[in-house]
């Protein structure tokens, strides 16, 4: 890897006209009805969830500054909870305050990312460990229909479908494993990843790849079977990595690329 890190960012950009529009259009249909009276603190954690879609979305960009006016304007706020909502995302790690700059979309260096992965791994074994031993069956049922409804995402080609319910299946196992620190820091850690992690599932093949991995997890779960589901979970964690890294256009480190090229 090389000495100095290289800055992640998310593809290239539409025209800024455009964006603003998208962003406009974006936060119009995410609004309250109006005359509805919001207090001050949930307008913020509101505002919040607006900016965090909208990034989220693609529609701000990693680096990118956060126009205060602009989305005051389109969010249909004053920028007092715009300000507030940028400190509040600033703590999930999505954004960046600069003083007396500004806001901007949080950027990750490539080796931070793939530390992030390192330990991601680790924790999402112990969970799957965990919740091969502490599962009930209505979670196993839960478990099950993610799979299948995974599956059907795929067959639809809906790839933002699939990423959102990736991302739940991924939660669910960690807050099955009834460990509340380890759910914690892996939900603060992977938000970091968020805007990277889509990426991992733009090449052809990489999302049935990927469901097929989350099957054979989830049969070792419903089995009970705590060591297979650690090393199933860390092996889907360290594959997961390789599948950004391949959609990227980066060579694996460790030889895992290659197995999943098509």
């Amino acid at each position: 890897m090389a000495d100095a890190p290289a800055l992640l960012t998310l593809p290239a950009a539409p025209a800024k006209a455009a964006r603003h529009a998208a962003l406009h259009s974006d936060a119009t249909r995410a609004r309250r009805p109006a005359g509805r009276a919001r207090r001050p603190q949930a307008l913020g954690i509101d505002v919040a969830r607006q900016i965090e879609a909208l990034i989220l979305a693609g529609t701000l960009r990693a680096g990118e500054r956060l126009n205060e006016v602009a989305l005051a304007r389109s969010l249909g706020v004053s920028r007092g909870p715009v300000r507030e909502a940028a400190r509040a995302l600033e703590k999930t790690g999505l954004v960046t305050v600069i003083m007396n700059r500004g806001a901007f979309v949080r950027t990750l260096s490539l080796d931070e990312a793939m530390e992030i992965y390192e330990i991601n791994a680790a924790l999402f074994g112990l969970a799957a460990a965990r919740a091969a031993t502490l599962l009930v069956p209505a979670q196993g049922l839960v478990l099950r229909m993610m799979v299948d409804a995974m599956d059907r995402t795929i067959a639809h080609g809906n790839r933002d479908g699939f990423f959102q319910l990736n991302s739940d299946f991924h939660a669910f196992i960690l807050a099955c494993s009834r460990n509340r620190e380890a759910a914690v820091l892996y939900r603060q850690l992977t938000h970091k990843l968020m805007l990277l992690r889509r990426r991992s599932f733009e090449r052809p093949g990489h999302m049935q790849t990927a469901n097929r991995e989350h099957r054979a997890l989830m049969e070792a779960i419903l089995r009970g079977e705590a060591a297979q589901a650690r090393s199933l979970a860390e092996a889907h964690a360290q594959r997961g990595r390789a599948r950004f890294l391949h959609a990227i256009g980066h060579a694996a480190q460790d030889g895992t690329i290659s197995e999943e090229t098509p």
